[in-house]
């Protein structure tokens, strides 16, 4: 069981970390990848719901197929083909995004983070938190504070990383509590590859704000990187604390948690995402499912194997869960 679970973890690791391709996929044709669009305001914390995202070809073709609002999350979801594409964000309270993205071949799927303005003088109708309540940290932020944050992020959004860096250190400056800047701030040094810096920037985000489900996550990408599991666990867990429908966290606190034997975690982790919009994150049904045979489980192990043959038919693991359902079909043993 445990090499069997050590196999799986593996091949998990490599398709999250890499973007599988099919053996039989030819290099010069175009492919169909789900493309993940997760659009903020000003920033990273505010997430732009019920705005209309328009998927354009490079020379700005669409149909109205290509039209989607997005959800209460700010994601939407495309099935688009590989290659250059130009997209379009409107909505009532935010100013229109135009803006281009590429999807290489060999992705298995694609997420664009894209940051959008808010219009001047207007707002969402909410931009309070899960829970009703605003952080104490961001309701005293003065005037200077908010300006140089807001040029801050605008910088970021058009990628200029060292002129958003020094806005948001100016931010900081005038108003150190200010949880919001120090996380842009973590993410514009990632960009630098500043690591020990964005760390630095994420835990002060955390220390002003130890409810930040943002900050924990960006804390956790980079644990991940360095192999350090159990923090990463414990930075995922705490976002989900605050967020607990967070997609990313979800997959990847089950997938540690499966990597460390937690088994019952894992299944339960996986399957929230499962009741969840998941799309292109077809390796949550084999985290159940290895997760639910180490439980003896069969017959739900069975079950989730099956839907990861449904929603990546064409996947890396295809071979391999095939096999696994031929062995699980096989009489117990006495």
């Amino acid at each position: 069981m445990y090499r069997m679970l050590q196999t799986a973890v593996v091949l998990l690791a490599v398709a999250g970390a890499c973007g599988a391709q099919s053996q039989r996929d030819r290099w010069d044709a175009p492919r169909i990848v789900p493309l993940h669009l997760i659009v903020t305001i000003d920033g990273d914390m505010e997430k732009a719901s019920n705005v209309t995202v328009e998927l354009m070809d490079a020379v700005g073709s669409s149909s109205a197929m290509d039209r989607k609002l997005t959800d209460n999350d700010g994601v939407v979801i495309f099935q688009a083909l590989s290659g250059l594409h130009r997209i379009r964000i409107t909505g009532p309270y935010i100013e229109p995004y135009e803006g281009e993205l590429e999807i290489v071949r060999n992705e298995a799927s694609h997420v664009e983070r894209i940051r959008v303005r808010h219009k001047e003088g207007e707002r969402q109708p909410s931009e309070s938190p899960r829970g009703g309540t605003v952080a104490a940290v961001r309701l005293n932020v003065p005037a200077s504070a908010r300006k140089a944050y807001d040029k801050g992020s605008e910088a970021m959004r058009q990628q200029r990383w060292h002129e958003s860096r020094t806005l948001l250190e100016t931010a900081i400056r005038e108003y150190p509590q200010y949880d919001m800047a120090y996380l842009n701030l973590g993410v514009v040094q990632i960009q630098l590859n500043e690591v020990e810096a964005a760390r630095q920037s994420f835990s002060k985000a955390i220390e002003l704000n130890p409810e930040f489900a943002a900050a924990h996550r960006s804390l956790a990408r980079i644990l991940l990187a360095e192999h350090k599991n159990s923090e990463a666990l414990q930075s995922l867990k705490r976002s989900l604390a605050t967020e607990p429908d967070n997609p990313w966290a979800l997959f990847n606190a089950a997938y540690l948690e499966l990597q460390g034997h937690s088994f019952e975690d894992a299944l339960a982790d996986a399957l929230k995402l499962h009741a969840l919009p998941h799309e292109g994150m077809a390796n949550t049904h084999m985290v159940s499912g290895y997760a639910a045979e180490a439980l003896g489980r069969r017959d739900l192990a069975v079950k989730e194997f099956r839907l990861y043959l449904k929603e990546d038919p064409g996947g890396p693991n295809v071979r391999r869960v095939q096999e696994i359902l031929s062995r699980l079909s096989e009489p117990k043993k006495q």
